[in-house]
């Protein structure tokens, strides 16, 4: 197993472990924030898509363990998280030291902002309609205003963690 795999796995656990101890619990605006989702676009910009596939399958799987909608939800949500924050990475789009200052910004603004509608409508496919008992419009916005502030810091401290692995740009 490669080195770049076993940093993202026990990264990604970590998050995943903040996420439901501490973010799970806490509310801005009624309103939980998805550091997971965060955690997957940062890896995805930073690495590519192989290491935000592996982010968004490990946070995916760990977070399903803990919520009551159908076991697979969060890991298809982490998975075309990771395909498309690792495409944006691969092309420069979203490159933090290559691309416009704000589009790092844009891009987490864009993906906080959508990421919540497509679980719900994913949820809704199966029959789970508990999203749908929120303010899906806050959940949206929220998400979307904190990302796009979050998403600089967020890059800092996946670059700490997870540190210069060969074949991938950190």
């Amino acid at each position: 197993m490669n080195l770049w795999v076993v940093r993202v796995i026990v990264s990604s656990i970590i998050i995943t472990a903040l996420q439901v101890a501490v973010l799970s619990n806490l509310r801005l605006g009624g309103v939980v924030i998805m550091a997971i989702w965060l955690w997957t676009l940062v890896v995805g910009l930073l690495g590519g898509t192989p290491p935000a596939m592996v982010a968004g399958a490990t946070t995916g799987a760990l977070f399903d363990a803990h919520v009551s909608t159908p076991f697979g939800l969060f890991i298809a949500i982490g998975l075309l998280g990771g395909y498309v924050a690792g495409q944006l990475g691969r092309e420069g789009i979203g490159d933090f030291k290559a691309a416009a200052w704000w589009m790092p910004s844009a891009i987490g603004l864009a993906v906080g902002f959508v990421t919540p509608l497509v679980l719900t409508a994913a949820a809704a496919l199966t029959g789970n309609l508990q999203f749908w008992r929120g303010d899906l419009g806050a959940t949206m916005v929220v998400n979307a205003l904190v990302f796009a502030v979050a998403i600089r810091g967020t890059a800092i401290v996946a670059h700490r963690l997870m540190g210069d692995v060969e074949g991938y740009r950190w």
